[in-house]
């Protein structure tokens, strides 16, 4: 399934939507139709689309950009490029949330007692 489809099916599920209908009811500038070729991979969404289901679902817009620009690269380079990108970005985002867990999270009061680099 492409990335765009994916998306699609994640906002569906997180909005507790059951048909495609209400989908493109919901989406910006997307009929029925564009949807099917969209979900069957003869199209892809939007930017415009794209950022709205990741402002909806609380996704990382960047990420979410990067992965759609991958989808839609025309050359294997490009894609590769995309794709390079994109892993860079999921362990910076990981890196970042590991560091938000561990300063603002991460200790309870039993192990504020014990050396936090044993």
């Amino acid at each position: 399934m492409s990335f765009s489809a994916n998306l699609i099916e994640d906002y569906k599920k997180a909005k507790g939507m059951t048909s495609d209908a209400a989908v493109a009811n919901a989406l910006p500038a997307i009929t029925k139709g564009r949807l099917s070729e969209v979900k069957s991979g003869k199209r892809h969404l939007t930017e415009e689309q794209a950022m709205f289901i990741a402002h909806e679902c609380n996704l990382e817009v960047d990420w979410v950009l990067v992965q759609l620009a991958e989808e839609t690269a025309k050359s294997e380079e490009a894609k590769n490029v995309w794709h390079n990108l994109a892993k860079k970005l999921n362990k910076s985002v990981t890196a970042a949330i590991l560091a938000l867990i561990v300063v603002f999270g991460g200790l309870d009061s039993k192990q504020a007692d014990s050396p936090a680099f044993a």
